[in-house]
């Protein structure tokens, strides 16, 4: 479009230099008064039409989709209204007289204004980018077109957005079945196991009663053979047990093989008196000269000084580790030890120190043998033994075995997690109440034990609760 400016000294002789140019339907935008007289702006009715007529026939050739949200309506609304005002503007302005305020807005300014407005609008409501939104200059149809754009790009991401939520979840869901059915499965195979060999339910109570985990009875009785006695079935399971329970023999013990042992495991197991009875026989098999005793339990109080009692019956010095580099200088000095024991200060498994004792011990090439309470619940002795576990340990003592009413659930921990089986503490007596670990006495000790009445389940409890032990452990 074509702007003309005319400027004379009054406002009739402008409007007929005006009329004369560019005719009688001329269209007038602006008029001010200058220093030089009055100067209007005009352009002609065909090149303003030529302008309007095409944005205002594609505004109305497109329709909101009926998809839109209540703001995108909004928007577009807006978007039409400035539309309709760039093709209404030229008709809608007066002519101007010569009597007409020279500071008043022209109705092109005015519809700038509202483009501005509804610019700020927009940015402001977050529906478009300030990137994207039109500026003043760009024409109504190219700011519509980039609204779409950014209204269908927003859309389309929380579109892909909510479809990755939804397939997450149901991939979550099929797996949960997968399990279920799974687990379905196991039960109806456990089931008709049992229905077709009675004993193997017998087998997995014997068992569970004795304190064995019910994952551990159901791998037992699963391999349990067919047409056994009931005697056959006891032999069988007690020979099973006996091959999977790892033992020292009398030749490979800690006093007969020597080297540079730390007793360890949470508070109250008993590592100092089970280091004192181990003390005792080797100052009885070889002498007190063969034996290097060592403590690193500062908490405790007494902890030293009771070992330090034990250490003068048997005229052996105790010497006392507070850091890692007495650790290691003691280490040195007793190279010529057949046996040196270690006192260590006990610690719950969860205790955050257990890793930091652990890395001092096998900085200093020293074994680990874990005291377990044969009196703690079995998922206790299992927790122990996971966070007592990291680095190898060299084996295990079973301690308090005399207060222990069913050993079941600790030598299920020990077979569980492979561990060899050092020593059995039976009592507080030094040294008698220590013994080699035997996997025939052990065994026999954990299938005669029964719970008490008050602890049995009845026959319908127990194959509810067998239907529902997994095939596998997590």
């Amino acid at each position: 479009m074509k702007l003309k400016k005319f400027t004379a000294p009054s406002t009739r002789e402008a409007l007929q230099q005006l009329r004369a140019e560019l005719g009688e339907d001329a269209i007038i935008l602006s008029t001010k008064q200058t220093a030089a007289g009055t100067e209007v702006l005009a352009a002609s009715s065909r090149d303003l039409d030529a302008v309007t007529e095409a944005p205002a026939q594609s505004a109305q050739a497109m329709q909101a989709p009926a998809s839109w949200t209540k703001n995108e309506r909004e928007a577009y609304a807006a978007q039409k209204r400035q539309q309709q005002a760039f093709a209404q503007a030229p008709a809608a302005m007066p002519q101007p007289s010569a009597t007409a305020a020279p500071k008043r807005p022209s109705a092109a300014q005015r519809v700038a204004q509202q483009v501005d407005a509804q610019r700020t609008r927009i940015v402001h409501e977050g529906l478009i980018a300030p990137s994207a939104a039109p500026s003043p200059s760009s024409s109504p149809l190219s700011a519509q077109d980039e609204m779409l754009n950014a209204v269908a790009q927003r859309r389309s991401q929380a579109a892909s957005e909510a479809m990755a939520q939804e397939q997450t979840a149901v991939l979550e869901e099929i797996k949960q079945m997968r399990q279920l059915l799974k687990d379905q499965l196991n039960m109806l195979a456990w089931r008709d196991s049992l229905n077709k060999n009675p004993q193997r339910a017998e087998l997995w109570n014997v068992l569970t009663q004795s304190g064995f985990s019910p994952l551990f009875a159901r791998t037992v009785v699963d391999r349990l053979p067919d047409g056994l006695s009931e005697s056959q079935m006891q032999d069988w399971a007690m020979n099973v047990l006996k091959k999977n329970l790892q033992v020292v023999s009398a030749e490979d013990d800690m006093v007969e093989t020597g080297g540079v042992f730390a007793l360890v495991g949470p508070t109250g197991v008993g590592k100092t008196t089970t280091t004192a009875k181990l003390a005792a026989r080797c100052v009885v098999k070889y002498g007190a000269n063969s034996l290097g005793l060592i403590t690193t339990d500062s908490y405790r109080i007494g902890a030293q000084d009771q070992l330090r009692i034990y250490g003068k019956i048997l005229g052996v010095q105790v010497y006392t580790a507070q850091t890692h580099a007495d650790l290691q200088q003691l280490r040195a000095s007793m190279q010529r030890k057949r046996l040196v024991l270690i006192d260590t200060v006990g610690m719950g498994q969860r205790d955050a120190r257990v890793a930091e004792q652990t890395k001092i011990l096998t900085d200093s090439h020293v074994k680990r043998v874990l005291l377990l309470n044969a009196t703690s619940q079995p998922e206790t002795l299992d927790d122990v033994v996971r966070h007592y576990k990291n680095s190898g340990l060299a084996g295990a003592i079973v301690s308090k075995l005399d207060e222990a009413i069913k050993i079941g659930g600790v030598l299920d921990v020990v077979m569980r997690h492979k561990l060899v089986l050092q020593y059995i503490a039976t009592g507080q007596r030094v040294p008698e109440d220590l013994f080699l670990a035997d996997p025939k006495v052990l065994v026999h000790r954990a299938m005669r034990t029964r719970a008490s009445q008050a602890f049995q389940a009845s026959d319908e409890e127990l194959k509810w609760k067998m239907a529902q032990i997994p095939s596998t452990s997590a």
